[in-house]
């Protein structure tokens, strides 16, 4: 299944993330920002369209319901930000730093999460449709109760990670690692795994696993 990238025009206007707190609307679009940090701030109901963002910093801020349409994230830090509730498609971020980030509620529709470090990340009552993580650190993240439709896990590590109360069908992990996890097997139902992963969870299921 492919992921549909982010439609992001030729010529954009630089900005800064500062912008936002100054917009009645706290909308931005058409644009590009680099070296911005909106630390710590609080904006709600922000919208970013059709933009650019690298080397920004977003760092313990808070985002509530968050709308973001074709944008591409580059090298920015979103470690301990509370994401509550975003809505993003055709999104993606690459070599982005999002340890511990609160993405409860979240609805994403064509995301990529490439090379980015998003463990101890909590994906509490997700929903998304065509979501990759490729080459990423998703250890101890928290995937409870979570709608996962076209989802791949790519060469990640998925160690600790939980997916309690999530149904992996379709899933694809068999690329990636871990040493445990926490998931049912009525939850893992129908997920794409690899042999040594088969194994794993066999040995998970308490089974004795001998060869003649």
């Amino acid at each position: 299944m492919k992921i549909h990238q982010p439609k992001i025009p030729d010529r954009l206007t630089p900005v800064q993330l500062q912008d936002l707190l100054h917009e009645e609307d706290s909308s931005l679009q058409n644009a590009s920002i680099i070296d911005s940090r909106i630390d710590g701030q609080t904006i709600e109901h922000a919208q970013l369209t059709s933009m650019l963002i690298k080397n920004s910093s977003f760092q313990g801020a808070f985002l509530p319901e968050l709308f973001a349409t074709d944008v591409r994230f580059e090298n920015c830090d979103f470690s301990n930000a509370d994401l509550t509730g975003i809505s993003i498609h055709r999104v993606s971020f690459h070599n982005c730093k999002m340890l511990g980030v609160n993405f409860t509620n979240a609805r994403f529709t064509d995301v990529l999460f490439e090379e980015c470090i998003c463990s101890l990340s909590a994906f509490v009552h997700a929903r998304w449709e065509r979501v990759c993580f490729e080459n990423c650190q998703v250890r101890d993240a928290d995937f409870f109760d979570c709608k996962l439709k076209h989802t791949y896990f790519i060469n990640c590590n998925l160690d600790s990670a939980s997916f309690d109360e999530t149904p992996l069908k379709g899933v694809e992990i068999n690329t990636s690692e871990f040493k445990s996890i926490t998931v049912s097997m009525k939850e893992l139902d129908g997920c794409i795994v690899s042999s040594l992963q088969a194994i794993q969870f066999a040995s998970m299921l308490g089974l004795d696993i001998r060869d003649e």
